[in-house]
């Protein structure tokens, strides 16, 4: 990823708050969850409300919540005092937005707050965490579509110089296909999940090994080692690759699912190579 903008993040002071920008408009809070903190914040801002995103981390479990708000200070609030189930024990926030107010800022527009909440959600499941949020589609008009593509190329480069992801979304007709929609689509398409794990399932009374692979320079890359290479040396097991459409491939065949979404894999001179060691 060419950097487009440059990058400053402050040392943690003494409340636990690191505060980082871009050199375009992007401003971040890390901070931790206290209430002394947010009330550090909203002095900080003027006693104005706020808008932006918030993201909501559960360190133990690489988990998170992603969230918008007008008032980014008390949605914060509510989340420390009246915790939702599945968010409750988070013990970290980083809050995103331009550093105005509402009344000037660009995230004041809720179309542009849910549209990157929503694409916030597929970059962190993308990134193998836990999220416990979903969002919904937004209609845009040419503002706001334009808007919500700068956002997105500048809080790809703010989360990744935090460390908060590793990796992107890819260009379309490359994506993974993520955990929860895999599921859906094979028991969409008839397959009977009898065991379901990140990496490994049992499908129509087979072993399976979840693989999505990775991209080199002479195509996708799949490695296989210790059980799962053991496995497929004797013959046994099927190799689910689940990107650019689901391939399930084992000894003596393969067979692709598809849906209108995800074209199939590996057609025309896409090829994928296979590396053992």
């Amino acid at each position: 990823m060419e950097d487009k903008f440059g990058y400053h993040q402050d040392l943690k002071n003494g409340d636990g708050i690191v505060r980082a920008r871009t050199t375009g408009h992007l401003r971040s809070w890390d901070i931790p969850r206290t209430l002394h903190v947010l009330e550090v914040l909203k002095k900080e801002w003027g006693n104005f409300e706020y808008p932006g995103i918030y993201i909501l981390f559960d360190s133990s479990v690489k988990k998170v919540y992603i969230g918008e708000a007008k008032d980014i200070c008390n949605r914060l609030k509510t989340h420390l005092t009246s915790p939702e189930d599945k968010i409750k024990d988070w013990n970290r926030a980083v809050i995103i937005n331009d550093g105005r107010p509402a009344m000037q800022s660009d995230f004041n527009d809720s179309v542009i707050r849910k549209s990157l909440e929503l694409y916030l959600i597929s970059l962190f499941k993308a990134n193998k965490y836990v999220v416990v949020a979903q969002g919904e589609p937004q209609k845009h008009n040419p503002h706001q579509k334009a808007m919500v593509q700068a956002f997105k190329e500048e809080f790809d480069f703010l989360l990744m110089k935090k460390n908060c992801i590793t990796r992107l979304i890819e260009k379309s007709g490359q994506e993974e296909i993520l955990r929860d929609d895999l599921k859906k689509i094979l028991e969409t398409k008839g397959c009977k999940l009898e065991e379901w794990g990140a990496y490994e399932a049992v499908i129509n009374g087979e072993k399976v090994y979840i693989r999505p692979g990775s991209k080199k320079q002479k195509g996708w890359q799949i490695t296989f080692r210790d059980k799962f290479k053991h496995t497929l040396q004797r013959g046994e097991g099927t190799l689910l690759v689940p990107r650019d459409g689901i391939l399930l491939i084992n000894h003596c065949w393969e067979h692709r699912i598809t849906t209108p979404l995800y074209p199939p894999l590996l057609m025309g001179t896409k090829k994928a190579v296979i590396r053992s060691w």
